[in-house]
């Protein structure tokens, strides 16, 4: 009754992270901008289709594809011709679609293999992954196309015994590779395994997948000019291969985020494959890779796989869920050692799991790999453990409440928040203004992050940043910087911790876009970025502050700005700064003029009209002699210092003068710093906190 109880507890749990999962996914499907920050960029791979353009061409800033194969664009394209419309929502549901796909097979492999109550089961399991797979379940992404490809490639080769079985596998693996080229590490062992029950069966299953999957590329690449073999195989040997991960790494990351993924498993094995050293090989190279995690330094954490741990702080407990679930099953291994129980039969799930081990170890291993690496092993792990959990609780086995009590743990330690993977109010909010500033913009928006957003607004492609930094190895993109150069784009949308090489020297900083909170219209899951800066092209058109004060110095002269001292000199200067928002800017380092000199540049008395004066903003110095402030009657009330360092580039700062609303003042530029300098360029009154006009 106990152990029914167990079981019964186990499955209750797996449902509710079922029903979590889908809850996130039906919540998010519709979200009209990025979730993870290549899904716009993977639609637009589909948006080319449609617009009659080639995914696989001469890298250009119209367009530079991900490393992957067409399939999932190529669907997408489809339905959208169909009159469904290209969109995040139709994406999304194709994932969502593949995701339900995916745990049906589950299921019925589970309920063939051990019953319905293990169907489900390892349906659960696979669900309360979700969020240690990335959330990638439902995502405009491959991945879950290609899971669904591949359950149901093995399905079919394990259970339609036939000729026609065998070809069927073979071209949904075919399929699969063309959504994905991670399923083809799963082609070998089902070679083998069909080779060794009926090897004509086998023999058909190699020559129908080694005709059609060459033949593919063949045809690819000679349709491309070669671009798709540079791409899909030359373009991921310049990503670097991380030996370490492979070895440690990726062994560490499962034993602290999933160690039932590789505990329960082992404990069948130590039982399936009478090899007694084997078992002990593995159990100590995971023992190893536990104690170096637990006395490495920490200072990295959050780590992007650990990020979404509640238990965190304090850090040993990180050891608690795989220590317990360790101990677990050590204790019923040794309770179990003269009477083990049968797990015959398992043989082919065995060799379904090590090779999701092997390909979830590859992608972990990866340059740019992320959480989703994980999915592969979870999936296999999650049936190999379902329909053996049966074997390890049959009749005679002695504690078998350990086994479902270790699963237990592990299922309460993969709790996570659903609404932290669900844009919220406040990210639909955020998007509703960005995307109302960006529609006031008069010419064509470059957006490295989001493709999609472009291609819906401008009705063209262009490079998403993953391409700018994938093209590396052959040089960059070409034409990037003469395009730049040209101002080709009105305006540059740039993420956090994105970069646009050379954007800075024929574009300045507009805007640093603020948000109403911390996480406010960031990605969920992935790479943790939003928009940041809005970049313009350099405009030589004098611009005034208030009537008969220059805000960004084009008219070459003092307009409504008086020079004290030398610094400044005569007359604004015209020198290569980067970031600067025309031709000339006010500074007080200038060749042929004296650098030890000090001086201020003073406005007229203007009228503060908005909460902030927004300025670009360079320099050097030390010591705080350089600044910019707010005066009435001669004193300061408010003030910026200049940078402190050497800061080059022009930045965009913000001057706060909210209490100022309706004052006289005046503005002054100074430079009290012989050794030093101040730079000022484009200053703006700005009424939305958000933006710059």
């Amino acid at each position: 009754m106990r152990l029914r109880w167990l079981l019964d507890l186990t499955l209750l749990l797996g449902l509710v992270y079922l029903a979590a999962f889908l809850g996130v996914a039906l919540a998010r499907f519709s979200y009209p901008f990025e979730v993870e920050w290549m899904e716009g960029g993977m639609i637009t791979h589909a948006a080319r289709l449609l617009d009659g353009q080639p995914i696989y061409a001469k890298p250009s800033t119209d367009f530079i594809p991900f490393f992957y194969t067409p399939g999932y664009p190529a669907t997408l394209a489809l339905l959208a011709k169909l009159g469904v419309g290209l969109s995040f929502g139709l994406a999304r549901a194709v994932s969502i679609l593949a995701t339900i796909i995916t745990l049906l097979l589950t299921f019925q492999v589970g309920r063939r293999e051990a019953g319905a109550r293990y169907g489900l089961l390892a349906v659960g399991l696979y669900a309360a992954l979700f969020r240690t797979n990335g959330a990638f379940y439902d995502l405009a992404r491959p991945d879950a196309l290609m899971m669904a490809l591949l359950m149901g490639a093995v399905y079919v080769a394990y259970y339609k015994r036939s000729a026609r079985g065998a070809i069927a596998a073979a071209l949904l693996f075919t399929l699969g590779f063309f959504t994905k080229q991670t399923i083809s590490v799963f082609i070998p062992p089902v070679a083998l395994y069909l080779l060794w029950r009926q090897w004509r069966h086998g023999l058909l299953f190699m020559l129908t997948a080694g005709l059609a999957i060459p033949l593919g590329i063949y045809s690819l690449t000679k349709a491309t000019d070669g671009w798709f073999w540079t791409f899909i195989f030359e373009g991921h040997q310049g990503h670097i291969f991380y030996w370490k991960n492979i070895l440690m790494e990726y062994w560490r990351d499962l034993l602290f985020l999933a160690p039932v993924l590789l505990l329960i498993p082992l404990l069948s094995f130590s039982y399936q494959i009478p090899i007694p050293a084997l078992s002990i090989l593995l159990a100590a190279h995971w023992s190893y890779a536990f104690i170096f995690r637990m006395s490495s330094d920490f200072s990295d954490f959050p780590h992007m796989y650990y990020r979404e741990l509640y238990y965190l702080e304090p850090r040993w407990l990180l050891a608690v869920p795989p220590g317990l679930i360790a101990l677990l099953l050590l204790a019923y291994r040794l309770r179990n050692r003269a009477s083990a129980p049968k797990v015959a039969g398992r043989g082919f799930w065995l060799l379904m799991f090590i090779a999701g081990a092997g390909a979830s170890g590859l992608n972990h291993s990866t340059q740019w790999a992320y959480s989703n690496c994980f999915m592969l092993i979870s999936l296999f792990a999650a049936l190999y453990i379902a329909i053996t959990l049966k074997d390890l609780l049959s009749e005679g086995a002695r504690w078998r409440a350990l086994v479902p009590i270790a699963v237990l743990i592990q299922l309460i330690a993969w709790a996570y928040n659903p609404s932290a993977q669900i844009p919220q109010a406040e990210d639909h909010r955020a998007y509703a203004e960005l995307d109302h500033q960006l529609k006031q913009i008069k010419g064509k928006l470059l957006m490295p992050a989001h493709p999609f957003y472009s291609w819906q607004r401008d009705g063209v492609t262009h490079v998403h940043q993953m391409g700018i930094q994938d093209v590396a190895y052959m040089k960059g993109v070409a034409d990037l910087f003469p395009r730049l150069r040209r101002k080709a784009w009105a305006a540059v949308v740039v993420d956090s911790r994105n970069h646009v090489p050379g954007l800075n020297a024929s574009y300045y900083v507009g805007a640093q876009l603020r948000y109403p909170s911390p996480t406010a219209l960031q990605t969920k899951t992935g790479f943790l970025v939003r928009p940041a800066t809005l970049w313009y092209a350099q405009d030589p058109q004098p611009r005034a502050l208030v009537a008969g004060l220059s805000a960004n110095f084009e008219e070459g002269a003092w307009v409504g700005w008086t020079a004290e001292g030398a610094a400044f000199g005569a007359r604004p200067i015209s020198r290569p700064a980067l970031g600067r928002q025309g031709g000339f800017i006010a500074s007080s380092q200038a060749w042929g003029r004296d650098q030890r000199a000090r001086g201020r540049l003073r406005s007229i008395p203007f009228k503060v009209t908005a909460p902030q004066i927004s300025m670009l903003l360079a320099g050097e110095g030390r010591g705080h002699k350089t600044w910019v402030r707010l005066m009435i009657n001669g004193k300061g009330v408010a003030r910026i210092w200049g940078p402190q360092g050497a800061q080059r580039d022009l930045r965009r700062v913000t001057l706060a003068c909210e209490g100022l609303m309706g004052e006289t003042v005046i503005l002054e530029i100074a430079d009290e710093d012989e050794a030093g300098y101040i730079a000022v360029d484009d200053l703006r009154f700005v009424d939305d906190l958000r933006f710059v006009d």
